[in-house]
């Protein structure tokens, strides 16, 4: 019996959809994106960048663009507008096709193994100074990375402005502030409920983290007021989560403020002053851990620092002649070396990967598309990560205390940190954005809606206590989209279209602001009816509820979001056992909460063995993922918002039943979904066991045997630090092959390249496909493509036409060489549909 269990390519300035996964079995890792772009191209005259002639020397240079500080000569902002020409990209490799893109859809795959590889270039230096002088050491503040291209300084938590000298101070909020810009800072009451980071003793007020004071044995001391900035505290001290506060006022009588009777924390033999306590608080902070938080150990930041900086919650501090996000660029003169992973910190070198800060060798190549990933301010990603409540918030991986660094089971929103770091590792990263071909804006709003913005008063991204979680992240948003514009002229060049932004939180990008509809934007939720009323479950992220304030918010929420669906299957996109909560009726439409009644009222499980519902089913197989594995049929259900039961059920090798109306699944566009999965309308969800009954056993097997070609499209094992977690449980694999073979059964897969047409290849091989559409070098789209919008695409001036004519011809030039040449085989072999 069926057992189910919870769980184009297209013309020019047409568009294609694709929703992709993000998976990592090892950590019980699984992610969903799908991603929109619009083909509209924005006025030139809307560039938010002025240019000027350098009066002595002559030499064109930006007026606050990225060229000004290169070590070499700059572009004029009018050549930097124009589009050079470009190769077109490769007809698909027909062996390819046969053998690798089963079940795909359109000619996509197979294009980007048959592109002729372009030379390698050496990074760019930097070579400006920040303020405080030439003494480099003490450039920002002390605190803060100087960005040796912009010549402004990257600050961490607790500092702000161009010199890391403005104090920017995060109290220990016991609540929202009812007016007024400036976070809520009244001594706490612990007689009275408070926020998650309150704190009745010594508050660290750069990133709002609770220790013990200092009148205690074990309370932390800071450094002295007239010590430079960034200067240690004297003592560290024993942390007090939220977990850990005390349950009673000042007065001694009980309250909601804590849950840890006072004598436990600072009695003779309590947590602040005993050597060794008899109740010992959580070490949740990253960095720290032993039984008594006395252990110092590394903490997660994306790329570890390129092994060229000290991680600090998050933030890179970069050692001399090093900068960026994670101390990848290098300042004129300094030469590149290998970082503390070949040295003093071997524990680093899993994590640190970046081969667009080395010096190519002699011929060196390389494969499109390049990716430059924006060096944004840390307010938008880095402080997220040491604002966060706790280490496993918000990072695909963390470090315990002997520097073992392990996947976090209860993060569900890991694709920000992930996708950042796989993208600041990869190959196709290039930190040229003059040459690249798309632009990555990692921004870190997921972490922002939780755990930040709901565990304290700062940031709130100028909404106020009135604006809720996803409001906060839609201006979040807003900020980073105006401080591109404002700083570099790509957004300009080529409207957005070429931009990628990734939104994944429960409801997808629903509360995605309409500014960023032009770019490709990554999400898990496929939802396609327009401007839908928020489907969660959970009241503070409602996005669609109008959010205006005469202060805070008086421009009000929704008019932002624009007349757009979440998805839009007519855009160009590409991507990336459950709850039943019966007392919440929001959730998952009802969809669960029906399918676990019905099943139960009706004997599902004895009648047909169907089982809905959390945990395994009476007398059933083990756990979770070995109920999958071995069901013929696995429920898809939707949650909150997305769910991960589809692409859960397409590694255990389960056909999907799809039971999610009006939603698209991972990569729909790009592989044939129903060639491998059911859809069963909400309305026939009663009729399920029916359904699945009358499932002929060819069109099982022809449905497991898709499985088979297009799973690992569904899991991330080219990020690296994966990739050789399957190397290796591959290689244990094969030694243990022959010794436990079943006859019976066919031969476990033993040998495969991790890397080869996962998640990640996946997706370069789509954005391969789309550079003539999509790339920063695409000529605009076409009369007519976009003619709402003609005007303005009018507007953009004659230089663009003339570019435009120019990559015509040469692509008009290049399929003339292609037909003479013998075989037609330089370019890609087989002929475009």
């Amino acid at each position: 019996m069926a057992r189910a269990h919870l769980g184009e390519r297209r013309g020019r300035g047409q568009a294609a959809v694709l929703i992709v996964l993000l998976a990592v079995l090892a950590g019980v890792f699984v992610w969903k994106f799908s991603i929109v772009a619009d083909p509209i191209r924005q006025a030139v005259q809307d560039l938010g960048l002025s240019a000027e002639e350098d009066s002595e020397s002559g030499d064109p240079v930006s007026g606050g663009g990225y060229d000004g500080g290169l070590a070499k000569e700059g572009l004029h902002i009018a050549d930097r507008l124009q589009r050079r020409p470009r190769p077109p990209i490769a007809k698909p490799d027909p062996s390819v096709v046969e053998e690798r893109c089963g079940c795909a859809l359109g000619d996509w795959c197979g294009r980007y193994e048959a592109q002729t590889p372009i030379p390698a270039k050496a990074p760019p230096l930097g070579d400006r100074q920040c303020l405080w002088g030439n003494d480099t050491t003490a450039q920002c503040n002390w605190v803060g990375v100087c960005d040796g291209m912009m010549g402004w300084c990257r600050c961490p938590a607790g500092w702000n402005g161009d010199d890391c000298s403005r104090r920017m101070r995060r109290p220990c909020s016991q609540a929202w502030r009812t007016a007024g810009f400036e976070p809520y800072q009244e001594p706490t009451d612990p007689g009275k409920w408070g926020l998650t980071l309150a704190c009745t003793d010594y508050c660290d007020q750069d990133i709002a983290h609770c220790y013990c004071n200092e009148t205690f044995a074990y309370g932390r001391i800071p450094a002295d007021p007239g010590d430079r900035p960034g200067t240690p505290p004297k003592r560290p001290g024993r942390p007090i989560a939220h977990y850990c506060r005390r349950n009673t006022g000042w007065d001694g009588k009980k309250s909601d403020f804590g849950a840890v009777n006072p004598e436990l924390l600072y009695g003779d033999k309590g947590w602040c002053v005993a050597e060794e306590p008899e109740y010992r608080c959580p070490c949740i902070l990253d960095g720290v851990g032993g039984s008594k938080c006395e252990i110092q150990h590394e903490a997660f930041c994306p790329n570890q620092c390129n092994g060229h900086g000290e991680c600090q919650l998050g933030f890179c501090k970069c050692h001399e002649g090093w900068w960026g996000h994670d101390c990848a660029y290098r300042t004129a003169g300094t030469p590149w070396t290998p970082g503390m992973e070949e040295g003093e910190r071997p524990w680093l070198k899993p994590f640190v990967h970046t081969p667009a800060a080395r010096e190519p060798a002699e011929g060196a190549t390389r494969r499109r598309p390049l990716i430059y990933v924006y060096e944004l301010p840390p307010m938008y990603n880095a402080l997220m990560l040491q604002y966060r409540v706790a280490k496993d918030d918000c990072t695909h991986r963390v470090f315990n205390e002997q520097n073992e660094s392990y996947t976090p089971f209860l993060w569900l929103y890991q694709p920000e940190t992930g996708i950042h770091e796989m993208l600041l590792q990869s190959e196709h990263r290039t930190l040229d954005p003059e040459e690249a071909d798309y632009f990555y804006l990692p921004v870190y709003a997921s972490c922002a809606i939780w755990p930040v913005l709901y565990s304290n008063d700062f940031p709130y991204f100028h909404g106020g206590p009135a604006a809720q979680r996803t409001h906060g992240a839609t201006n979040m948003f807003m900020e980073v989209q105006s401080w591109v514009r404002s700083h570099f002229p790509y957004w300009d060049r080529n409207g957005g279209r070429d931009h990628i932004v990734l939104t994944v939180h429960d409801e997808g990008s629903c509360w995605l602001p309409a500014v960023l509809r032009p770019a490709i934007v990554m999400s898990h939720w496929g939802r396609t009816d327009v401007n839908p009323p928020a489907g969660t479950g959970y009241d503070a992220d409602t996005y669609s509820n109008e959010v205006r304030h005469p202060v805070w918010q008086p421009e009000g929420h929704l008019s932002k979001l624009g007349e757009f669906p979440c998805y839009d299957p007519s855009k160009v996109t590409y991507i990336l056992g459950g709850r039943i909560q019966p007392e919440n009726a929001r959730y998952s439409r009802g969809t669960r909460q029906f399918l676990a009644n019905i099943s139960e009222a009706e004997g599902w499980w004895d009648k047909y063995r169907i089982h809905v519902g959390a945990g395994s089913p009476p007398g059933g197989p083990g756990d979770y993922s070995e109920c999958m594995a071995r069901s013929v049929f696995c429920l898809a259900l939707m949650g909150d918002g997305y769910s991960s039961r589809f692409d859960d059920a397409v590694l255990h090798g389960c056909i999907p039943v799809i039971v999610q109306d009006g939603i698209e699944l991972t990569w729909h566009s790009l592989l044939d979904i129903p060639a491998y999965s059911l859809r069963v309308p909400q309305a026939d969800m009663a009729r399920i066991p029916q359904i699945l009954q009358a499932v002929p056993q060819e069109d099982i097997a022809r449905m497991q045997a898709n499985l088979a070609k297009v799973w690992r499209r569904h899991i991330w094992t080219g990020y690296r630090p994966y990739g050789e977690q399957v190397k290796a449980m591959l290689a244990e694999r094969r030694q243990s092959a022959e010794q436990y073979a079943v006859l019976s059964q066919p031969a476990p897969l033993a040998d495969y390249d991790p890397a080869e047409d996962d998640a990640l290849a996946t997706l370069m091989q789509w954005l391969y496909s789309r550079l003539d559409d999509l790339g920063a070098h695409a000529p605009p789209p076409k009369p007519g493509a976009a003619p709402k919008k003609a005007a303005k695409a009018k507007a953009a001036g004659s230089e663009e036409d003339e570019a435009a004519a120019e990559a015509e011809q040469f692509r008009l030039k290049e399929e003339g060489a292609e037909q003479g040449a013998e075989g037609g085989k330089e370019e890609g072999g087989a002929e475009e549909a």
